[in-house]
């Protein structure tokens, strides 16, 4: 039995539309008031999103990061506080997007559904973070897409804007002026 791919006709275009808009209303609502991450005075990212960079940062960094386990941890440490900075930079729009991105995917219906994980972010195997970021990486789903492409933008350029990541790729720094 063959499968006819799906017709995006009008009501099927609005009801998607409709169940996005109430997803993000239920997690705009269940949001919680960003706290400071442990160790900082102020936090551009929610816990929850801390929670889901945390899980991220390592399997999309993997072979980059160094392999020792307590300088792989100040890595993932001094990352993910780089990309706390770098989230503070950008626009208010991008960052109104990326909280809600975080929202949602720490909505477990969601977390399930979507990025099939079943354990909260914190305790998620590399795994399943793994295939979660390949499923968005080549999804026919754009916003999925979209999704990737921030997150992997976001982490890559927290890891290479700090000095300690640029020996492994032989860049000797920003020239000297004199």
């Amino acid at each position: 039995m063959s499968h006819s791919p799906l017709k995006l006709n009008r009501r099927t275009f609005l009801a998607v539309g409709v169940a996005g808009a109430g997803a993000l209303a239920i997690a705009g609502w269940l949001r919680r008031t960003p706290e400071p991450v442990a160790g900082s005075a102020t936090s551009n990212i929610s816990v929850d999103g801390h929670d889901i960079m945390r899980a991220i940062v390592p399997v999309m960094l993997a072979s980059a990061l160094p392999t020792e386990p307590a300088a792989r941890a100040v890595a993932v440490a001094q990352t993910l506080a780089a990309l706390d900075t770098a989230v503070g930079g950008l626009p208010q729009a991008a960052q109104a997007e990326l909280a809600q991105l975080f929202d949602l995917l720490a909505l477990p219906p969601v977390r399930l559904a979507v990025a099939r994980i079943d354990a909260p972010w914190a305790q998620a195997a590399p795994e399943q973070v793994r295939a979660c970021l390949d499923r968005f990486r080549g999804s026919s789903v754009q916003l999925l897409r979209a999704a990737y492409d921030g997150l992997h933008q976001l982490t890559f350029a927290a890891w290479y804007g700090q000095p300690q990541s640029w020996a492994a790729i032989g860049y000797p720094g920003p020239p000297a002026l004199a």
